[in-house]
């Protein structure tokens, strides 16, 4: 690559930082509320309302609560 090529696409990268910059702003409470009203009205249409529940994370957090139960019962606790 030559240094001028080098220049030109280091100057590029610093113009598109700098947009991004300028752009990427907060939505602001308004906006936010829509955004996830939004978001609930499609998972209510994908999976329904209420959203079942993830039988994977239910195991996981049974899985937990059992290493966590070892644990405590290793330093004398009772529940």
């Amino acid at each position: 690559m030559q240094a001028d090529e080098l220049r030109r696409w280091v100057e590029a990268r610093r113009a598109t930082d700098e947009q991004e910059r300028r752009t990427a702003r907060p939505a602001g409470p308004a906006k936010s509320w829509q955004q996830a009203l939004s978001l609930i009205a499609l998972v209510g249409r994908m999976v329904g309302w209420p959203v079942p529940p993830d039988e994977v994370r239910r195991r996981e957090d049974a899985s937990a609560g059992q290493a966590w139960t070892k644990l405590r019962a290793g330093y004398g606790h009772r529940r």
